[in-house]
């Protein structure tokens, strides 16, 4: 693989207990050349001294299981595990790549607590062998930015529609008059341009087909005017 090729891996970190079901996932995700499984774990110990090390800034994706066991060789596991890594991914860390959740729950309550805490989707691991194969394709496109929504249901990959971590840090830094190149490298895309399409993305998420409308006629800029529409509700949380 030449240099070029190299700079368009997305690197993912598994943490997953089930040895049998990381080793399908990670046999899956590098069917595709621009997917690379760096490290793979199988404890809440072990990830949580993972991802305070700084080397979880080189990782672009994590897969994480709801339920872990506390440290290697543990025979009860925590419901809560997950969560705690992922609040301190989010929160403590500022890691701001795509995190999905792995959970053998279909409970929607579930699914709302982790993407409350911090996660950009999630996968259910029960699922009939007959749909296996679909769903680790749309998993696969989930960790390539491909997905928003697959299905409201606690049963393949859930995208969230409304802004991650990471894209609300773009729209901050862009808030700030920060350039796409100086975005770029803060975050972690290829190039200024790759980030400048992320940015796009992101506009038309915030904007509704109203307002697409209204710019051409007010003679705004679709930057600008996302922009505003992303201030505005940073405003109104703050005062909530």
């Amino acid at each position: 693989m030449d240099e070029a090729s190299s700079n368009l891996i997305t690197n993912i970190l598994i943490i997953e207990d089930d040895a049998d079901f990381a080793n399908i996932l990670r046999r899956v995700i590098e069917q595709d050349e621009e997917l690379k499984v760096i490290k793979t774990i199988n404890c809440e110990q072990d990830a949580l001294k993972e991802v305070k090390s700084p080397s979880i800034h080189d990782c672009d994706c994590v897969l994480l299981d709801l339920q872990l066991p506390y440290s290697q060789g543990d025979k009860t596991v925590s419901s809560l595990a997950g969560i705690r890594i992922l609040e301190e991914l989010r929160h403590q860390q500022g890691f701001y790549g795509t995190i999905i959740v792995l959970t053998n729950s279909k409970a929607q309550a579930d699914g709302q607590r982790a993407l409350e805490s911090g996660c950009d989707g999630y996968l259910c691991k029960r699922a009939r062998i007959s749909e296996i194969p679909e769903m680790l394709a749309e998993l696969r496109m989930a960790i390539k930015g491909e997905v928003i929504l697959v299905t409201s249901m606690m049963r393949h990959v859930f995208i969230r529609d409304d802004i991650s971590a990471k894209e609300a840090r773009l729209l901050d830094l862009l808030g700030s008059h920060k350039s796409w190149a100086e975005i770029a490298r803060e975050l972690g895309y290829k190039t200024p341009k790759a980030a400048a399409n992320v940015g796009d993305r992101i506009f038309d998420k915030l904007l509704t087909p109203q307002d697409q409308q209204k710019l051409s006629v007010e003679g705004t800029k679709k930057r600008q005017k996302a922009l505003e529409i992303w201030q505005s509700r940073r405003l109104s949380h703050t005062r909530n």
